[in-house]
């Protein structure tokens, strides 16, 4: 419904108006005689429309619209339908606000269709600016009330917003904001925010998102850190014209992170002074039992003396298997290259005799630091129980579900029944801890390791890779990576 107010001196056009708007079931009008009621009726009446003659008594229509505008502030879409004056009066009512400005005429009757066009075009277009100041507002009112932070900046820098959070945070007035020297506040500043327009430089249309982090010494001494991540905002020929990032705090974890790493590192240190002590020891025992051994005849003794040495040497084993457990996660995860890896892993043994076929090329997965000693474990493993094995072959390929890295070789392969056991710490054949120490690594970024090869025929390990923990890397010269990369057929 569109409510109209009609303002004319003329009672015969009055009338006209009426009924002609009002033959359209969605339009409302109140008619009336001069401004003066006009001004009056509109404190306490609201309308959609207001339509007045230019040559009001009293009160003339260019005055009736500037105490509109200027005087009550009011936005109410307002159309001149008058007869002919002169141009300079007509300039000067568009300029105070009146939105169309309609000549009578001789025949007013005739430019009725095009008034009403006006009024419904004029309504629509005050309906959908209102729409969407309100969802401005509303928008704004969220993004300020966000306790993240949220920016917004061109490539060199400049901001050109920033919602009342980062203000808060960082101490900075508007003023600063957005005066230009807000390049030199973070997270553009000193520290690694120095490199932070660099490395949005790499971002592009296929792959615009980045994350970072960065710390920020505070106005009063405190060293603070956020976590930020990043947006490139790039028009129709792919040029980049803004970036958004949205931050927040992360000093409690970062805090939380250093004490943990502390706790870890005494841990560590009084580990591996009882792991030496302990080593220590059993060396004595070693040769304790070793000269009783020598000097024994009685052969029950001597069974005794062998069942010892072979449990000192599993307490060995387990001791230096804590060692390797310890250092599980103790860095964190990283992209590493599988082909790289692989091949380290393998140049570590004595492999001679046996064919390798490394076809990991280019792939990358994000894993703990340890992911070579998974590698050199199957390896080893082949090796040890494999048999005659003459080639060992590593390859990947992607499923719906992720990628799978295959490890085979042709020796003589895992029982059926022990397909689940060789990964368990109590099933302990040699590399048994091994392979429970490489399924435990392979967990820490959500990797898993099975055994799916057929007895007689090699053994066949796959190691899970979900989406989002593998990938490509984007060129040469580039520290990012193209996650859910292709996987390399065999």
């Amino acid at each position: 419904m569109i409510s109209v107010l009609y303002v004319d001196p003329d009672s015969c056009i009055r009338e006209e108006i009426s009924v002609f708007l009002q033959a359209d079931a969605g339009i409302q009008v109140h008619t009336i005689g001069s401004a003066y009621e006009a001004l009056d009726l509109v404190k306490k009446q609201r309308f959609d429309v207001i339509v007045s003659d230019f040559f009001l008594p009293i009160t003339n229509g260019q005055t009736f619209l500037e105490v509109l505008r200027r005087g009550r502030k009011e936005t109410t879409p307002f159309i001149f339908f008058a007869q002919k004056t002169s141009h300079a009066k007509v300039i000067e009512a568009l300029n105070t606000g009146a939105n169309f400005y309609l000549l009578k005429g001789n025949d007013p009757s005739k430019a009725y269709p095009l008034l009403k066009h006006f009024i419904i075009q004029a309504v629509q277009q005050y309906r959908l600016k209102e729409e969407l100041v309100t969802s401005e507002k509303r928008y704004r009112s969220v993004v300020e009330d966000q306790s993240e932070f949220i920016i917004r900046f061109l490539p060199d820098g400049k901001l050109v917003f920033a919602n009342e959070a980062y203000s808060r945070y960082f101490s900075l007035d508007k003023a600063t904001l957005f005066s230009g020297a807000a390049r030199h506040e973070p997270p553009f500043g000193e520290g690694a925010g120095s490199f932070f327009l660099t490395d949005l430089g790499a971002l592009s249309p296929a792959h615009p998102l980045s994350t970072t982090e960065s710390s920020w010494v505070l106005s009063d001494g405190r060293e603070v850190w956020q976590h930020w991540n990043n947006r490139a905002i790039f028009d129709e020929t792919g040029k980049v014209i803004e970036y958004q990032s949205v931050g927040r705090d992360i000093t409690d974890q970062k805090t939380a992170e250093r004490a943990l790493l502390e706790a870890l590192k005494n841990l560590g240190i009084m580990n591996s002074i009882t792991r030496h002590d302990i080593l220590n020891q059993l060396t004595s025992v070693f040769g304790y039992l070793g000269f009783s051994l020598e000097s024994c005849t009685d052969p029950a003794i001597r069974e005794y003396l062998k069942k010892a040495l072979s449990s000192a040497e599993t307490i060995r084993t387990q001791i230096l298997f804590t060692r390797d457990y310890q250092e599980i996660g103790s860095a964190a995860p990283q992209w590493q290259n599988a082909e790289q890896v692989f091949t380290k892993a393998a140049g570590s043994l004595n492999i001679t005799g046996i064919r390798i076929e490394n076809r990991l090329a280019d792939l990358w997965v994000y894993a703990d630091p340890l992911i070579e000693k998974v590698f050199f474990n199957l390896l080893e493993n082949s090796l040890r129980h494999g048999g005659k094995i003459t080639t060992i072959r590593v390859y990947s390929r992607e499923t719906d579900n992720g990628l799978v890295i295959y490890y085979e070789d042709n020796g003589v392969g895992v029982p059926p029944d022990a397909k689940e056991k060789i990964f368990r710490r109590e099933y302990f054949q040699n590399t048994g801890l091994g392979l429970y120490l490489s399924r435990e690594i392979l967990a820490i970024t959500t990797i898993g390791i099975r055994e799916t090869g057929t007895g007689g025929n090699g053994v066949r390990f796959e190691i899970v890779v979900p989406k989002g923990m593998y990938g490509k890397r984007i060129e040469e010269s580039s520290s990012c990576i193209s996650r859910y990369g292709q996987g390399i057929n065999p």
